[in-house]
């Protein structure tokens, strides 16, 4: 067998295992558990992904499945109402003509029972089913479904249009058609959510078959993320603030934003305080609807940081701040764990225990997610020890009766589903004796027990290195810098990372200053140190450890990754033998007129954007972003450099990995360009496939092991 065969062989074993997308306790009682998984799965003879449904019951000891997995790859989104007697689902088909067209579905007693043709009835455009605007949920009474679509827009044509007799007689009778719109441009919502320009909230009364849009929201706040109110009058939702354009939304947390009430009849209060200097997420009521929670941080600033929990008393709209940014040391099993906070890990939309007042969630935390309960009275916070601390990623995805659905993974074991009971006392819950139920298949890559995933406190004296490997080997070293800059490494399964393993290297992940999951001050210590303190933390984190820094290393990073690859490279030509980068910020400058969030470039370098109008009006900014790039150190690469680009790329257009090739060519240093049609994360099936495989085989080439 060839190196290249070898090669396709271990991506297909590494990108074989399917992942969770969500999870929903179906019956719960104390001897037993039903669940139904959504799941996702490439799938190489297609290069596509598919997507199944896949129900199981457990009696805590074992579980088998329900029924065989299904298809349901045309579904967008999909909710239970609250009894589970209805079950909705949004459906996407390609009509005969090559259309696409939705249809709400609602289902029960094992039969469709309504469906609604959305094209057809045009009150609204496409719904949302992406993770910052999605909704889909029952009302209480199970009578109405609330969602988010995009409003609906007048038709347009050319100012002149021949037309027939017939339709020129008809003309001005029902007609919406504007002449000389057709060419309007309006701004969305930036990289990945192209064409969601106006969300509105949308009601279907099953009982009555009406589809209405929600009047009264301002015209300056866009809807997201909705759910009703406990008497089911109205909703409550987060409204994102246009001041004054739409900055790119997906990876950004730091957007103006409130909690808003809307009743059906249109009356509009904000819930939230501050509205316009605060960003919000996953608003989450209680099962009795006493008490609304939120997650909320300052707007500006870093993409991602640190939440607080604020709780809100429904009856009074008192709010009160249950969990602050402050780091916390919590006891666990008579240890000090350190708490650094809460971040970006969505709420589940069920996430109370039964006594309606302890709130379960997920957190990054130094490398890892755990989950937490916390009581929203006390403001106690409890560990639940599903992993070790600062091991392996484990997060709730629904909570029923006391009972947890959990999904767990870690880089050397592909994720599996489990349920987690919480035993209660008289005093309230023991958090040390859950004990824990596998209910979907424990799955194991190819030669497990000869690989390693070790943490280390390597840098400030935190958890920030992770590195994965073959126990005892000297093997290539692929460091690899994570984006944002201000997201994680995570010792969760990636399966790109399995495939680099499986063929021969190790991986070292690295937390460097402005990283989440290890407190607000960490997070926030990097800005205005952009291309200098982050870069100077991977190369110390790999140069703490000889048996690291003395293999052959090469490097690896998308995005703000890709920006700390080529500074490393830059800045320390003799280190490394080869990179590859997906999509890498290149030249700051131009950054900031060609992405769709230009903050990112100021924030980054220690200003406020709000203040920057024009880079034109301060050589001090201009100085600064040119000192940052990367780009002004292209003249001291040695590396071979793979440049891995999106063509549909909005947050760094394919323009700045092409304008650093040219840079790199005109200094002779080998270079090579792929362009796919594909957006910021290279994350479609043929996309991933062909990158990962050439980024292998460039690695093996420079490190002199081309061998067939």
């Amino acid at each position: 067998m060839s190196q290249l065969d070898k090669i396709v062989a271990a991506y297909r074993i590494a990108t074989q295992f399917p992942a969770l997308l969500s999870a929903r306790i179906l019956d719960c009682s104390k001897t037993s558990v039903s669940v139904q998984s959504v799941w996702v799965q490439r799938v190489l003879e297609r290069q596509a992904q598919t997507r199944f449904r896949q129900s199981v019951f457990s009696d805590f000891k074992t579980y088998t499945s329900t029924s065989p997995p299904t298809d349901i790859t045309n579904e967008l989104i999909s909710a239970h109402s609250k009894s589970n007697k209805y079950f909705c689902v949004v459906r996407e088909v390609e009509s005969e003509k090559g259309i696409k067209q939705q249809y709400l579905e609602v289902w029960s007693d094992c039969s469709l029972v309504k469906n609604y043709d959305l094209s057809a009835l045009d009150v609204h455009g496409k719904i949302y089913a992406d993770a910052e605007f999605g909704t889909l949920e029952w009302s209480p009474d199970e009578t109405k479904i609330v969602y988010i679509a995009e409003k609906k827009v007048p038709k347009s044509e050319p100012f002149y249009k021949q037309k027939s007799k017939a339709s020129a007689d008809k003309e001005g009778v029902n007609n919406d058609t504007v002449p000389g719109k057709e060419y309007d441009w309006s701004q969305d919502w930036g990289e990945q959510l192209v064409g969601k320009i106006t969300p509105v909230l949308v009601v279907c009364d099953i009982k009555t078959d009406s589809i209405n849009v929600l009047p009264n929201i301002p015209n300056d706040v866009n809807p997201a993320t909705a759910t009703w109110t406990p008497d089911g009058k109205g909703v409550v939702a987060v409204g994102y603030t246009i001041t004054p354009r739409k900055l790119g939304l997906i990876y950004c947390t730091n957007r103006p934003s409130h909690v808003f009430s809307l009743t059906l009849s249109g009356e509009y209060n904000v819930l939230s305080s501050n509205s316009n200097q605060l960003s919000v997420k996953s608003p989450k009521f209680n099962m009795s609807g006493t008490k609304l929670i939120w997650l909320e941080r300052l707007a500006d600033g870093p993409h991602h940081s640190c939440f607080k929990l604020m709780c809100c008393n429904w009856s009074t709209k008192e709010i009160t701040t249950v969990v602050d940014f402050d780091n916390k040391t919590l006891l666990v099993n008579n240890e000090q764990l350190s708490f650094y906070g809460l971040y970006n890990q969505a709420i589940p939309r069920r996430s109370w225990l039964n006594d309606d007042k302890t709130i379960v969630l997920s957190t990054p935390q130094g490398g890892s997610i755990h989950t937490f309960a916390i009581d929203t009275e006390s403001k106690d916070i409890h560990y639940l020890p599903i992993t070790k601390p600062f091991h392996e990623c484990a997060s709730v995805l629904d909570v029923s009766n006391d009972v947890l659905i959990c999904y767990k993974s870690s880089l050397n074991k592909p994720g599996q589903l489990f349920a987690i009971k919480i035993p209660s006392t008289l005093e309230g819950y023991d958090y040390t004796n859950i004990s824990i139920h596998e209910i979907s298949p424990s799955r194991s890559l190819p030669n497990s027990d000869n690989f390693v995933v070790e943490h280390g406190y390597t840098l400030h004296n935190k958890p920030t290195t992770i590195y994965y490997g073959p126990k005892n080997s000297n093997c290539p070293l692929i460091v690899w810098p994570h984006g944002g800059p201000h997201s994680g490494s995570l010792d969760s399964f990636i399966a790109d990372a399995a495939f680099f393993i499986q063929i021969g290297f190790a991986v070292l992940f690295i937390n460097y200053r402005g990283s989440i999951g290890l407190g607000k001050d960490y997070v926030e210590s990097l800005l205005g140190n952009i291309g200098d303190a982050d870069v100077k933390d991977v190369y110390n984190a790999v140069q703490s450890n000889p048996s690291w820094s003395n293999r052959k290393l090469v490097l690896f990073g998308g995005s703000h990754g890709g920006f700390l690859v080529t500074h490393l490279s830059g800045q320390y030509p003799n280190i490394f033998k080869a990179v590859s980068t997906r999509n890498p910020c290149i030249d700051l400058l131009s950054l900031f007129i060609t992405s769709d969030i230009p903050d990112w470039d100021i924030t980054e370098a220690g200003y406020n954007f709000s203040e920057v109008d024009s880079l034109a009006n301060s050589k001090e900014i201009l100085m600064k972003l040119a000192d940052c790039s990367p780009c002004k150190n292209a003249h001291k690469v040695q590396a071979p450099t793979l440049l891995l680009l999106g063509e549909k790329d909005l947050r760094v257009p394919s323009s700045q990995g092409l304008a650093y090739y040219h840079l790199l060519k005109k200094h002779g240093v080998t270079a090579r360009v792929l362009m796919y049609n594909d957006c910021h994360p290279l994350s479609t099936v043929s996309a991933d496939m062909d990158s990962s495989i050439n980024t292998a085989l460039w690695f093996k080439k420079y490190l002199g092991d081309d061998s067939e």
